[in-house]
C-alpha cells in the first residue's frame, strides 16, 4: 500500500513541476527519442526521460533505464550506461513484450532485470528498464510501464498547451498588424479551430514602468489564460510590453466585469497596477489592426489620467485630441507657452493654476487649500500672466494655459518606458512567443 501511494506521489509531481521544454520544436536531438503521435511527431529530450527514470527511482531501489525503440539507453539511474546500446530493449520494442535478461538469457549489452515496451496509440514509443535480478523486479515491470505511459501522457498534453500557446500568441499579434499574411493568419485559426467571423474589439493592459518580459511569463499567462477563458475569449497573448486581447462583441455592463476581472487577475501577477484600454468593435479580421491601436491610446491615456472607469476609446474625451498629437507638436506648444521659464518655476505655477481650476476660479478656496493668504494667491497669478504672456483670468488664454500644462505632464508620462511607440505611429511586427 505505501509503494502504491508513493507511485501516485511521484506521478502528481511530474505533472506538477518536472516537465522541460527542451525539444518541445519536435526536431530530434542526439540522444532523443522520437515518436509519433496521431499526425503529430513529438520528441523525447534526454532530459524528460531522465525525469522519468529519476521519479521512479524515487520509489524504487532499482536503478531505472528508458531506451528509445532501437535499444539505445537516452536516460538511466546509473550514468554510466547512457548512450549504451541494449539488445533486450530492442527486442522488447520489435516484439511489443516484456523481455527478461538473467543468465539463461542473455543479451549483447544487458545486465540483468526486465524490459517493458512503452506503447501509447498502440504504438511502441519507448522502453523502460529495471536492472536486477528477474524474481525481483519482474512483477515491477507492469507498473512502471503503466507509471511511464501516464508521465508521457502528462508531458505530451503540456506540449500540447504549450504549442497552443505558441500558435495563438502569433496569431494575436498578426491581428494587430494592418499589413499581414492572411495565409498564415487563415492557417493558424485553421490549427486553433477558431472561427475568425464576426465583430472583436481589442483590449490592451499594461503595467506603467514595467516591462513585462523580465517577470514570469508562465505566471502572466496564465493568470490571462484563466481570466479570459472564464468568460469565453480565446485569444489572448503577452507580449514583452503588453497583453493582448480580442474579445468577441459584449454587452456594456459583461465588458466592464471582463476588464474589472483582468485588471484584477494581471495586476496581481505583475505586482503593480495594470491599466487597461479598449478600442472600438471591427467587423472583420482584417479591421481587428484599427481596434488593436485605438486600445494601445485608450490604455495609455487611462494609465495617464489614473481614471479606471473610463478605459474605452470612445469615452478618451479630449485624450482624443492629446494622444493625437506628435511628440514634437506636444513639445513645441509647452516651450512656446513657458518659453524662458526653469521647470521648478513651473512646476510651482502648475500647482497654482491646478488648485484655482479646482475651486473654478474662487481665488479664496484655492488660496485654502494651499495654505496662504488670498492675496499671495492673486500674485502668483499675476506672476503667471507676466512671465508666460496668458492670463488664467482671461476667458481666451485660459485654455491655452489648461493645454500647455496637461501637455507637459502628458510628455512626462510618455517618458515611462513602454509608453511611447503608437503614439509616434510606430509599427509592432509579429513575434513568436519566446517562453
Amino acid at each position: 500500500m505505501i509503494f502504491l501511494t508513493s507511485i501516485v506521489a511521484l506521478f502528481c509531481s511530474f505533472c506538477q513541476g518536472s516537465h522541460t521544454r527542451k525539444g518541445m520544436d519536435g526536431v530530434g536531438k542526439n540522444g532523443s527519442c522520437t515518436m509519433s503521435v496521431g499526425r503529430q511527431a513529438m520528441t523525447i529530450d534526454p532530459a524528460t526521460a531522465q525525469t522519468i527514470v529519476d521519479n521512479l527511482k524515487d520509489v524504487i531501489e532499482y536503478n531505472i533505464n528508458f531506451f528509445d525503440t532501437e535499444g539505445t539507453m537516452v536516460a538511466s539511474t546509473d550514468a554510466s550506461r547512457i548512450g549504451s546500446f541494449h539488445d533486450a530493449a530492442r527486442q522488447a520494442a520489435v516484439d511489443c513484450q516484456t523481455v527478461a535478461v538473467d543468465r539463461r538469457h542473455p543479451y549483447q549489452g544487458a545486465r540483468d532485470g526486465v524490459n517493458v515496451p512503452v506503447v501509447l496509440n498502440d504504438a511502441v514509443v519507448a522502453v523502460i528498464g529495471i536492472t536486477g535480478p528477474v524474481n525481483k523486479v519482474g512483477a515491477l515491470g507492469g507498473i512502471i510501464e503503466r507509471m511511464t505511459e501516464l508521465m508521457l501522457c502528462a508531458s505530451m498534453e503540456q506540449i500540447a498547451r504549450f504549442n497552443r500557446r505558441i500558435m495563438t500568441t502569433n496569431l494575436v499579434n498578426l491581428l494587430t498588424l494592418e499589413h499581414k499574411d492572411d495565409e498564415l493568419m487563415n492557417a493558424l485559426a485553421l490549427a486553433l479551430d477558431l472561427n475568425l467571423s464576426g465583430p472583436r474589439l481589442a483590449l490592451v493592459g499594461r503595467a506603467p514602468g514595467i516591462r513585462l518580459e523580465r517577470l514570469n511569463q508562465d505566471r502572466l499567462y496564465e493568470r490571462l489564460c484563466q481570466t479570459c477563458l472564464s468568460f469565453g475569449v480565446p485569444l489572448f497573448a503577452v507580449s514583452p510590453r503588453d497583453f493582448r486581447i480580442y474579445a468577441p462583441r459584449m454587452g456594456d455592463a459583461e465588458l466592464d466585469e471582463f476588464v474589472t476581472a483582468l485588471r484584477k487577475a494581471l495586476g496581481q501577477a505583475v505586482g503593480s497596477k495594470v491599466v487597461l484600454g479598449a478600442g472600438m468593435i471591427q467587423a472583420n479580421p482584417g479591421q481587428y489592426w484599427h481596434s488593436y491601436r485605438q486600445a494601445c491610446v485608450a490604455a495609455r491615456w487611462a494609465g495617464f489620467t489614473a481614471d479606471d472607469q473610463r478605459y474605452r476609446y470612445e469615452q478618451m474625451g479630449a485624450g482624443l485630441l492629446i494622444t493625437s498629437l506628435s511628440t514634437e507638436q506636444c513639445r513645441a506648444f509647452v516651450e512656446q507657452v513657458f518659453a524662458g521659464l526653469a521647470p521648478d518655476r513651473v512646476d510651482r505655477f502648475e500647482s497654482v493654476f491646478s488648485a484655482y481650476t479646482r475651486h473654478n476660479g474662487s481665488i479664496t478656496h484655492a488660496a485654502q487649500e494651499l495654505f496662504i493668504h488670498k492675496n499671495t494667491m492673486q500674485n502668483r497669478l499675476d506672476a503667471l500672466a507676466r512671465e508666460t504672456g496668458y492670463n488664467p483670468r482671461r476667458l481666451s488664454d485660459y485654455p491655452i494655459l489648461a493645454t500647455a500644462f496637461e501637455l507637459r505632464k502628458y510628455l512626462a508620462y510618455k517618458d515611462i518606458p513602454d509608453e511611447s511607440a503608437e503614439l509616434s505611429g510606430n509599427t509592432e511586427t509579429p513575434g513568436q512567443f519566446g517562453g
